[in-house]
């Protein structure tokens, strides 16, 4: 079986250092923009994405990269400025046009980086919890990812990571990466119920209701597959726009599930697949569990009123 070991251990010192990076930019009055689909970005997603596709580049230059951000147009001096001194402060050294490396994607390859700068943008603006993500594939098979979250459930950085067959470990701070698991919480009536802050829709709710759940958590970004992987949260349920859905967004997570022993699947139960940018789903959401009650989900998805709406 073949190692990635000097891939999970860039993506993890990536994720890391990228936080510093964004975190930096917490502590300025920094400018934001909305891009053609009417997402926001800001000054802290172009310097965490630029740097990250930097290092990338450099260690592996044969690899191609799946990037979020590619909107160049707003990297004007003004801006290459303030992120040119970001790098400063922090000891940072990027040695090429920072415009090029923000749109750099590489050549085609059959090993392929994901890079998500801010996972939860609209949640970092307001100073809540974010994450940034890094995913590596492999003939589109998920087989190394990343995660940082700052100030996950406030407390320190947390970093989990995951390589296929592997299994997943967290770190908290600088301390070792410890092996985490899902939780094996068997009644779904007490299941912890992670939903979106910002990226909901009515029959999320609808459907915990239904099954009985009463305890939630409501957050942004990627960081609720990381509780269910950790065992703080039993179920996650993300809408999706199902031509709209992009790899950077889920493999990261995908990956992290699966190796910490849950199921993510679609609302059908079926693998998440990848081609590319794009995260290949035939239903418009995803359930990401600690397994143990998975398949009764998902049947009860379908046995109930809530399919009519979805599926």
């Amino acid at each position: 079986m073949e190692s990635y070991n000097k891939e999970l251990s860039l993506a993890v010192d990536l994720v890391r250092d990228a936080s510093r990076i964004t975190e930096w930019f917490k502590t300025k009055k920094i400018s934001s923009y909305i891009k053609n689909d009417k997402s926001p970005v800001t000054l802290a997603d172009f310097a965490s994405q630029i740097f990250i596709i930097s290092k990338i580049k450099k260690n592996f230059p044969k690899d191609q990269v799946i990037a979020e951000e590619d909107a160049s147009v707003f990297l004007n001096s003004n801006v290459l400025n303030i992120l040119k001194k970001c790098y400063t402060a922090l000891n940072y050294i990027i040695e090429e046009n920072l415009k090029d490396i923000l749109t750099y994607r590489g050549p085609v390859s059959k090993r392929q980086w994901t890079v998500d700068p801010i996972d939860g943008t609209k949640g970092y603006q307001k100073n809540l919890i974010y994450a940034i993500g890094i995913g590596f594939m492999v003939d589109s098979k998920p087989t190394i990812c990343a995660i940082s979250a700052p100030n996950y459930r406030n407390s320190a950085l947390a970093i989990f990571s995951a390589q296929k067959n592997h299994g997943a470990r967290l770190s908290y701070g600088n301390h070792a990466f410890t092996k985490v698991n899902v939780s094996n919480n068997q009644k779904i009536e007490s299941f912890r119920f992670c939903h979106s802050l910002h990226y909901d829709e009515p029959w999320v709710l609808k459907f915990a209701s239904i099954l009985g759940i009463t305890n939630f958590v409501q957050i942004d970004s990627m960081a609720k597959l990381c509780m269910v992987a950790e065992g703080s949260a039993d179920i996650y349920i993300k809408p999706l726009d199902m031509t709209h859905s992009f790899t950077w967004d889920f493999l990261p997570g995908d990956l992290l599930i699966k190796e910490a022993g849950g199921k993510i699947t679609d609302l059908r139960g079926n693998n998440i697949k990848y081609n590319n940018e794009k995260c290949l789903v035939n239903t418009p959401g995803l359930i990401a569990s600690n397994g143990q009650k998975h398949e009764e989900l998902i049947s009860t998805l379908i046995s109930t009123r809530v399919q009519n709406e979805l599926l």
